[in-house]
């Protein structure tokens, strides 16, 4: 087919793969296809123009263009215990990946925060009316998980190098080819399929414990990467690879809760807060049998956790929340596997989201 015509984003196709070579672009194919719910945000650099107002120019007669600035854009889409490529961006996220477990019948996967995400960026291309756009090189850098709707979201914040319309890498017959996997469609992260659960650092097995009474709750993981500033080198005037600029964890992974009212239970948090008791979390949704005793699952594990002081808001009915910042423990705790936060993905990918 060609490249749609028509305005309507319900015919544009959008896709994403891993690339090696920061500025060169690479071809998609099948498997690489990326749902959006919303328009990415995507617009061709705003290039800046210097004109020329020496002497002896009461009217500008010349203007010479300057450098292009990088492509920040956001991918929003329905999680899905089958995430495709978008779990390529996941494991880009966290920097770590490696070949999953064969659970016989299905296979798991851990993604583990790595100190920085260097050489983690790929090629991002979508569909317009009448064009393809394409990012030659594209990285994650932040990551909000939240739900509407009863469905869990995420938003995936991008920063690329470029926006060209005269690409000769991708075009229709590559955008053609994007594929989901097979189970994509069936295998929606639904809000009714999760559980919360915390306790103190030092206490037993976190996945013992009650779940909380929650009404929502969201995460937010973020790398600080570099802006523009001096990521122009000489002979190119696109960015080079942006790198992280600061710690990660801290101020940078959060995670809020909501609970429906404030009761005896979530009342003691504002002592345990002021306490400065270190807390530790699993957050867990549990899908459809894959096979044998193998469901789908998506769990994000933070082995330390600092609680901000508690809210209790005044209204009819008086509700309660919580703000927690992740940090990287001394040692894996009690039920966890590593020290800093990590997630795990049971599905039926048998190779590695970063190969």
């Amino acid at each position: 087919m060609a490249t749609p015509t028509s305005p309507e984003k319900r015919l544009h196709a959008r896709g994403f793969k891993k690339a090696s070579e920061w500025g060169t672009a690479v071809a998609l194919g099948a498997g690489d296809e990326v749902v959006l719910e919303e328009p990415s945000g995507l617009q061709p650099p705003e290039i800046p123009i210097i004109s020329d107002k020496g002497s002896d120019r009461p009217y500008v007669r010349h203007s010479d263009f300057g450098l292009k600035p990088s492509r920040d854009f956001v991918l929003p889409v329905a999680m899905r215990y089958e995430p495709g490529a978008f779990g390529t961006l996941l494991a880009m996220l966290f920097g770590t990946a490696g070949a999953p477990t064969d659970l016989t019948g299905a296979y798991q996967h851990v993604f583990q925060w790595k100190d920085e995400i260097s050489s983690l960026f790929g090629t991002w291309a979508e569909e317009r009316a009448g064009k393809i756009f394409e990012v030659p090189s594209a990285k994650p850098y932040r990551l909000e998980l939240s739900f509407s709707g009863g469905m869990l979201k995420a938003r995936i914040s991008m920063r690329g190098d470029n926006c060209i319309d005269t690409s000769t890498v991708n075009q229709a017959t590559q955008m053609d080819a994007l594929t989901v996997p097979a189970n994509f469609d069936s295998t929606a992260i639904r809000f009714k399929q999760g559980s919360v659960k915390i306790n103190a650092e030092n206490n037993g097995d976190v996945s013992t414990e009650n779940a909380l009474v929650l009404t929502d709750f969201s995460v937010v993981l973020e790398r600080l990467l570099e802006g523009d500033d001096n990521l122009h080198t000489v002979g190119t005037d696109t960015i080079i690879e942006p790198l992280e600029e600061d710690a990660g964890g801290a101020e940078r992974a959060l995670v809020t809760l909501r609970f429906p009212r404030m009761n005896a239970g979530n009342a003691t948090y504002l002592t345990t807060a002021l306490a400065e008791t270190t807390q530790k979390m699993l957050i867990k949704f549990t899908g459809a049998l894959i096979s044998g005793s193998n469901y789908y699952d998506l769990a994000l594990y933070f082995p330390r956790l600092k609680m901000q002081i508690p809210t209790f808001d005044v209204e009819q009915i008086v509700r309660s929340g919580l703000v927690l910042q992740a940090e990287e423990a001394a040692a894996a705790p009690t039920g966890m596997s590593y020290a800093r936060l990590y997630a795990e993905l049971i599905n039926n990918m048998a190779t590695d989201y970063l190969a």
